[in-house]
Order: C-alpha cells, then structure tokens, then sequence
C-alpha cells in the first residue's frame, strides 16, 4: 500500500457530545458547550501553537458511565471533566505535550 499524502495532526482531541434516550451520556453535561469554548481557546493561541491541531466533536466513545470525557492523541490520555474550563486545561496541555 502506498504512503498516504494525508498529513496527521500533531494534536487530534476527540470530545463526547453524543445523547441517549433515557440513559446517561456526555451531552446531558453540557459536552457541546465545553467544546466550543476549547475551540475558542485553541483560536486564541497563536498561529504557530494551533497548527497542526484539531478538535473534533465525536459519538459515543464507550466511557459513558465517567462522561463527559475527551481523549487526546498522540498521547492517548483521557479525562473525565466537570467544567469547560477543565476542559480547556486538558486541551492545552495535550497541545503542548504534543510540542
């Protein structure tokens, strides 16, 4: 197979906002909310800190009973929050572990 012309991010942080009838989940923590105010914070950074950095909203992750939860790669951590501020804190440090 050849090498593909996709380049990776350097930072890729997937966040919870799916809903579920009748059963807990992310979204009903207000996961949506945090997400974009992590965005926010990301456009805030400088050029050259926020290249090569995305976030993306995603389904269920498979960790409702802990939620909301993000997970951040290349490093493979995850965080249960209980605010978009921490949030924003994981998202930040991912950036900058991902440095």
């Amino acid at each position: 197979m050849p090498d593909s012309a996709i380049k990776p991010f350097r930072c890729h942080v997937f966040v919870c906002v799916n809903k579920r009838d009748g059963k807990p989940a992310c979204e009903d923590h207000g996961a949506k909310k945090a997400l974009e105010k992590a965005k926010d914070a990301v456009k805030a950074l400088p050029y050259a800190k926020r290249e090569g950095v995305r976030l993306s909203q995603s389904g269920c992750l498979g960790q409702c009973e802990h939620g909301p939860v993000a997970v951040a790669y290349p490093s493979g951590k995850w965080i249960s929050y209980s605010s978009a501020d921490e949030l924003i804190r994981f998202v930040l440090d991912a950036i900058e572990a991902a440095d």
